[in-house]
């Protein structure tokens, strides 16, 4: 692949994947559980792993109706599901407190780098093309590498604008981008069970 003359001119800030569920065995087979009950839309085991009182957004919503409410699990077009399943692949770790907190992009994202004006590439090689569509020349190569985001206006459904370090604005496909400030989960262990303490977005 041919890359545009300011692919290589500055390296960007890296966000390295990060997986710590393995390291507490039975939380590692407890999200393998509910990783399969996603996969199979089982709503059921998925509301038994919530805590009563799960915390869903910074308004005040919380506890197994308000998530009812919100994600309407039994809904044909319900967003639940890959939602849930995107933030639990993205591994994640523990904090000082045992809790596991999922993805790594929020986990692990950078002390004091603005979550709001910047995303990460959550691989390698991800493509940045001179326009957002998928002919475009591609212009720069990203690997996990976090980069600013662009003015947004204009841009079409499925693409992120971002600025590279030289300054060049770039479009890249949005599933292959992740803001920490997209939504992430986090687990803790009560009497002997993991269960989901928080399922959220934004800040």
């Amino acid at each position: 692949m041919v890359l545009g003359p300011h692919a290589r001119a500055q390296t960007p800030a890296r966000l390295l994947p990060v997986d710590q569920a393995a390291s507490v065995p039975d939380f590692f087979s407890f999200r393998a559980r509910l990783q399969a009950a996603v996969a199979q839309h089982d709503t059921a085991a998925v509301l038994d792993a919530l805590s009563k009182d799960v915390e869903l957004s910074f308004g005040g919503d919380h506890g197994l109706d308000d998530f009812k409410t919100m994600w309407k699990p039994e809904a044909a077009d319900s967003l639940l599901w890959e939602t849930l399943a995107t933030t639990l692949a993205l591994g994640g770790s523990f904090d000082k407190n045992g809790r596991f907190i999922a993805p790594y992009t929020f986990s692990r994202w950078p002390q004091g780098l603005d979550g709001f004006s910047h995303v990460v590439a959550v691989g390698t090689g991800v493509r940045v093309r001179s326009a957002a569509n998928d002919a475009a020349a591609v212009v720069a190569s990203l690997d996990f590498s976090i980069v600013e985001t662009a003015d947004p206006s204009g841009e079409p459904d499925g693409w992120v604008a971002v600025k590279l370090p030289s300054g060049q604005i770039g479009h890249v496909r949005d599933r292959l981008m992740r803001s920490p400030l997209e939504y992430r989960v986090g687990f803790s262990k009560q009497a002997g069970r993991w269960q989901i303490d928080f399922f959220i977005a934004g800040d």
